[in-house]
Parts: structure tokens; C-alpha cells; sequence
């Protein structure tokens, strides 16, 4: 039985789902057995206090395992300057070793700055990375250190771990991210959306980890019950939870007048509002200075509603805007970290314009009002929004240290994209030449078991066919075995086996949906009955009980044992096994049990069919097998009866496809291993 969907396509092919070729990860191979046990040597190279609260938890997380890790932690950037809080101390204050620090920031804030700035960090990480010759060096985000940092290591030939890639912002800071990822080896991101695009950049699925910010597992385990005396300590003893605003502005490189004028409008609101308010100095960006200048030019650092600071320690930072009236600026933190407290944000400008945000967050596209912006403060400040998790669950450091300890140091280095398929290139090489891209194909039918090696082009090369065994074990067996048999044989055939296939499949748009587990598609298992018959997956009812060619074997062995089956004009040799094909023999010639069980298969097949009608709205059904024919008529009698009116219309043909059930199981496997677009 086979059931294709058009244009929806789903393919349902033959046979029991409960067994799935799949080869053990290799990754989990390198888990379980290092070569020589010796530890990953970890550089962290942290550039600010942004990046340091993400790169922190892992830090901890690779500390605590000296007997996998040894960690080196490079600093440098805004880290050691003083106008930005010489932040490297916190560094020390958590208890890290700093192996190097390296001045790095030409100051100037302006875009000859940034530039220099990364130059000078060209000039100065050769010598350390020689020295400290990491196996793997960890960077964070995309800034225009991070890209010097994730440059260096890759001309030197060492792993990249890439922290957050594959998410969009709205500024340069995208472009410098993804060029990061683009010369990064590993990748470790926090959204499913964030992992698309990195697949959609070409990079290979199989080196890119989902695991949420590594800030959440803080984040969501932050539980200060002084959080009062955190409040009263940055923002005085006169102020309560709820009733204040914390302030984050940066500039925008790509337009720094124009980031200057919405900050001095933000500032004028916020006198405006007259609301105790934190500010933090911005970043070290090109227009910070500027930023710095209009700050003081409103007299910000010495009015009685404003607190101005360089920096404040992350612990403390999650207290503040945990119990914050409300969160204003264009900070990454904002639409990012705040969520998972539900502080309402007011995002101003593009800067974060492409982040994926939780309901609490108000986007001020067009600053460019002080009313404007006066408005979003009183639409915002005070509300409590739901937590979100769109950025984590809090175990993101366990996956990043377990994807850690996976990596092989013997993989060849060299990056391998994954491009999406192009016109053939006019060179040749041998062993392309030489060798036939195909699959291993099973079919698991109700009188024998059959295992094909099909080529790309959809060429039936080699099949072999054994007699069904009785029991599961059995059957498992010689599965295995005829797969092994074959493979062997592949290899005398010139044939380049990529995987075994087995199994239904959807193909939606031109491509083939696996799921989260390869399990997608068992439509041998919609159940149409919940008192029918057992199924071979465990469950009672499945189509498969019904309508499968091992189901209506059983059903002629059960007429055969009761001398019901044969009829005048039939005979099965003693040395033959009972099969669907004498039930189908039998109800031609009128034998009216068999007729009766062939009509409750095609009942269930069509009870299934119309579930899939009804979810999917193809336009077009094909079945296809050798019983195809027999259930057809039946299969459309119930469209008709059970179908909603409006799918009723859907054609229902049989298929004229030689081997269909070893062409889609073949189709599962070549599909998904030479797929470049997902």
C-alpha cells in the first residue's frame, strides 16, 4: 500500500514502522570513547560586559570539570578601558585565572576607531594563541573584537565556537555576526529561528547546537530576596520595586547622527515622565562619545531622577530590571534577557529591529518625537507581561558542555558548507565517475521481506527477496542480515550506500519532513478503530492491522485453519504458505469471508485516507502496491461517505509505479542525504 498526496504529497509506504535504519551518531561514538582521553584545551576571549555575562555560565560550567576542560580566558577590548568600568575585574571577582589581557581599543569612538581597533587585535592575538595553542577558541556574538578574535583563530588553524549566530538585529552588527559564523567550525545558537538561518547560510546541521543563551540558566535561577537593597544601593532608599527605569542606549554605527538625536529625544521624555531612572553609558560603538556628551550637555549625571553609571555587576543588572517599572533603550538586553521576567521594554529604533520578541516588548520604530516616545513610557511602565523562554529553558551550559566534549579532534579542520545543488560543475573526478550514489531500500511485506540497493536516479540495481520469518526477532535478523549482505555486495557494484530506508514519509513543497526524531510520517499507525485488531507497533487498530499484506496473510492463515478459505477452482500446494494473495484469489472467486475481509481492509485504508484528507487537503491520493487495486473502489465509497463535501472531490487513482514501497523507502534516505535546503 502506498498513498501519495499531491500537492501536498504524502507517502505511505508498506510494512511495520517499529524498526529504523539510523547510524549511530558519531558524535555519541566520540562521547563514549576519546582516542587519548586527553583534555580539550578551551580559549574564552571576552571583549565586554555584554558578552561576558553570556560566556560567564559556560566558563563556570567548564570550570567545574577539570578532568574534561582546561580553560584559558583571554581578555580584552572595553573590558580594560576605564571609561567603561574596567569591567575585567568582575572577571576576577568570579575566581578566573586571566591568562592574557590584551589593549586592544584605539580610542576615538568613531568608525577610523572601530577599524583600528580590530587591526591592533590582529596585530597582538597571533603571538597569544601560539602560546596558549588552544584546541578550541569560544567567541561571543558579533562584535568588531569578536570578528578580530574568530579572524586570528581561523588563519591559525583552530576551532571556532561560535556563541548566538544565526539571529538578526538590524544593524552592521549582522553582518559582522554572520561573517563570524561563516569562518566559525561550531555553532551554538539560542532560537529555532536563529538555527534556520545558519542551515539557510550553508552551515552543516550536524555542527550546530540548539541550546538556548547560556545568561538564561542564570537568568532563570536568579532568586534574590534582597533584591530591595540592590535597588536602594544604585538608585537611592527612597525608591520601590516597580517604580523606576532602567535606561541602555547604543549608538548605531550605521547612522550615528541620527541614533544621537532619538537619544537626546529618550532623555527629554524621561525628564518628562519624572521617573527614578538608571542610566547606563553606552558601549564603546563609534558615536558613544557623542552619546556621553549629550548626556552630560541635559545634566543627566547630577539630576535628582538620574543615576548615570559605567557599568553594574550581571547579578545585580537582573535584580535591577527583574523588578523595573519598565526597561527603555536599544540594547540587545532588552528585547533578550528582560523577557524572561515579563519587565515591559520599550525598544527604540532598527538596532534590534529583526529580534524575535516576547509580548512585552514595544517597538518605537521612528523615534524621532520626544512625544512619541513619552507615549510608549506611559503605554508601558508598570505592566507586567508574561515570562517568556523564547531565548532559553536554563539548561543551555549542559548542552554547550556536552557538545564540548563531542567534538572529534581528528575530523579534518577544513569548514565543508552545505550549498544548495547548482548546475553540475564540467569537471570529473574518478571516484564520482566510478561510483553510484544509492541507498539501501527494505520492504517488509506480508509473505517476504525484500532489500534493494537503488541508485540517485530511482534504478532498482540489485534486489533480494527471503520468506517472511514468524516471529518479530526473527524478522529483525534477517533484516539485518539481507542489509549486510547487500551493502557488501554494493561495494563489488560500484555503489556508494548513504543510509537504509524504511518507512512512510510527507513530502511538503518538493522535500521530504523527517521530524524531530526521524519518526515523521507513520501513517501505517493512524489508528481507525480503538477495539480492532493488534498492530505490530503495540497499539490495536492501526491501518496496518487492517489493510498491510502481513494483516490479511493473517487473516487467510485464520480462514485456511477453518477450512474457510478455499473455494472451488483453488489449491494451495502443501509446501506453499498461506498468503494475501490466495485471500485475493478467493474473493474473486466468490468466497464471501475473504471478500468481507478485503472490504473492512479497504474500509480502514479509506477511514485513514480521509484523516489525511482532512488534515492535509491534497488534491490528488495514488495508491499503489499490489493491493492497491483491490482497495480502491472501496477507499473512494468511503471518501464519499465520510469526507467532509469539501475534500470530497480529491482524485484517488491507482499507481502504475514498478516497486513503489522500495522506490519511497530508497526516496527517504537519498533525500535527506543530499538535501542542501531545508
Amino acid at each position: 500500500m502506498e498513498i501519495n498526496v499531491y500537492p501536498h504529497r504524502v507517502l505511505c509506504f508498506p510494512g511495520p514502522h517499529e524498526l529504523y535504519f539510523k547510524n549511530l551518531s558519531k558524535r555519541k561514538q566520540v562521547m563514549e570513547k576519546k582516542e587519548n582521553n586527553r583534555k580539550l584545551r578551551v580559549c574564552v576571549a571576552t571583549c565586554n560586559r555584554a558578552d561576558y555575562s553570556k560566556l560567564a555560565p559556560i566558563m563556570f560550567g567548564i570550570k567545574m570539570e577539570p578532568e574534561f576542560f582546561e580553560l584559558d580566558v583571554v581578555v580584552l577590548g572595553s573590558h580594560l578601558i576605564d571609561d567603561y568600568g574596567n569591567t575585567y575585574r568582575m572577571i576576577e571577582q568570579d575566581d578566573f585565572d586571566i591568562n592574557t589581557r590584551l589593549h586592544t581599543i584605539v580610542r576615538g569612538e568613531d568608525e577610523a576607531a572601530m577599524v583600528e581597533s580590530v587591526g591592533l587585535a590582529l596585530v597582538k592575538l597571533p603571538d597569544v594563541l601560539n602560546r596558549l595553542k588552544p584546541d578550541i577558541m569560544i567567541v561571543h556574538g558579533d562584535r568588531f573584537d569578536a570578528l578580530a578574535l574568530a579572524t586570528s583563530a581561523a588563519l591559525m588553524n583552530i576551532r571556532i565556537l561560535h556563541i548566538e549566530g544565526g539571529e538578526v538585529s538590524g544593524t552592521i552588527d549582522d553582518s559582522i555576526r554572520h561573517a563570524i559564523t561563516k569562518l566559525a567550525h561550531y555553532h551554538v545558537c539560542c532560537t529555532r529561528s536563529a538555527e534556520q538561518h545558519l542551515i539557510s547560510m550553508c552551515e552543516d546541521h550536524d555542527r550546530i547546537l540548539l541550546a538556548g543563551c547560556p545568561s538564561y540558566d542564570k537568568l532563570l535561577s536568579a532568586k534574590n530576596k534582597d533584591y530591595m537593597s540592590i535597588i536602594r544601593m544604585w538608585l537611592g532608599d527612597d525608591v520601590k520595586s516597580k517604580d523606576y527605569i532602567v535606561a541602555l542606549q547604543h549608538p548605531v554605527t550605521t547612522d550615528i547622527k541620527h541614533s544621537l538625536k532619538m537619544f537626546e529625544l529618550t532623555l527629554d521624555a524621561l525628564i518628562s515622565f519624572n521617573k527614578r531612572t538608571l542610566v547606563l553609558f553606552p558601549n564603546i560603538d563609534a558615536g558613544s562619545k557623542e552619546m556621553v556628551r549629550v548626556m552630560r550637555k541635559k545634566g543627566i549625571e547630577h539630576h535628582p531622577n538620574f543615576r548615570a553609571v559605567k557599568h553594574v555587576p550581571f547579578d545585580q543588572f537582573i535584580q535591577l530590571v527583574a523588578h523595573a517599572g519598565c526597561m527603555i533603550g536599544n540594547s540587545s538586553c532588552g528585547v533578550r534577557e528582560v523577557g524572561a521576567f515579563g519587565t515591559p521594554v520599550i525598544n527604540l529604533g532598527t538596532r534590534q529591529i529583526g529580534r524575535e520578541t516576547g509580548e512585552n516588548v514595544l517597538h518605537v520604530r521612528d523615534a524621532d518625537t520626544q512625544d512619541k516616545i513619552l507615549q510608549a513610557l506611559h503605554l508601558q511602565f508598570g505592566k507586567q507581561y508574561p515570562c517568556s523562554k523564547i531565548y532559553g529553558d536554563g539548561n543551555a551550559v549542559p548542552r554547550i558542555l556536552k557538545f564540548l566534549k563531542s567534538i572529534d579532534l581528528q575530523e579534518p579542520l577544513q569548514k565543508k558548507f552545505c550549498f544548495p545543488p547548482v548546475k553540475d560543475n564540467i569537471s570529473q573526478d574518478i571516484d564520482h565517475i566510478l561510483e553510484t550514489l544509492s541507498a539501501l531500500a527494505v520492504d517488509l511485506g506480508g509473505t517476504n521481506l525484500r532489500v534493494a540497493i537503488v541508485s540517485m536516479k530511482g534504478e532498482i540495481v540489485k534486489k533480494y527477496t527471503q520468506f517472511n520469518p514468524k516471529t518479530y526477532e526473527e524478522r529483525i535478523n534477517l533484516i539485518l542480515q539481507m542489509c549486510v549482505e547487500a551493502a557488501a555486495e554494493a561495494v563489488k557494484l560500484n555503489c556508494r550506500i548513504l543510509g537504509v530506508g524504511i518507512g512512510g514519509g510527507i513530502i511538503h513543497q518538493h522535500e521530504l519532513i523527517h521530524g524531530s526524531s526521524f519518526c515523521a510520517a507513520e501513517l501505517g499507525h493512524i489508528v481507525v478503530s480503538l477495539d480492532g485488531p493488534d498492530c505490530s507497533c503495540g497499539s490495536h487498530g492501526c491501518i496496518e492491522a487492517y489493510a498491510s499484506g502481513m494483516a490479511l496473510q493473517r487473516e487467510a492463515k485464520k480462514l485456511h485453519d477453518e477450512d474457510q478459505l478455499l473455494v472451488e477452482g483453488m489449491s494451495v500446494p502443501k509446501d506453499e504458505a498461506v498468503g494475501a494473495l490466495h485471500l485475493i484469489q478467493a474473493a474473486k472467486l466468490g468466497n464471501a469471508k475473504a471478500q468481507s475481509i478485503l472490504r473492512t481492509a479497504g474500509t480502514a485504508l479509506g477511514l485513514a485516507v480521509v484523516n489525511i484528507l482532512h488534515t492535509m487537503n491534497p488534491s490528488l491520493v495514488i495508491l499503489s502496491g499490489v493491493l492497491a487495486s483491490h482497495y480502491i473502489h472501496t477507499v473512494k465509497d468511503v471518501i464519499r461517505q465520510q469526507a467532509l463535501s469539501s475534500v470530497q472531490d480529491v482524485d484517488v487513482v491507482v499507481s502504475d509505479l514498478v516497486e513503489p514501497a522500495l522506490l519511497g523507502a530508497a526516496s527517504m534516505v537519498l533525500d535527506y542525504t543530499t538535501r542542501r535546503i531545508y
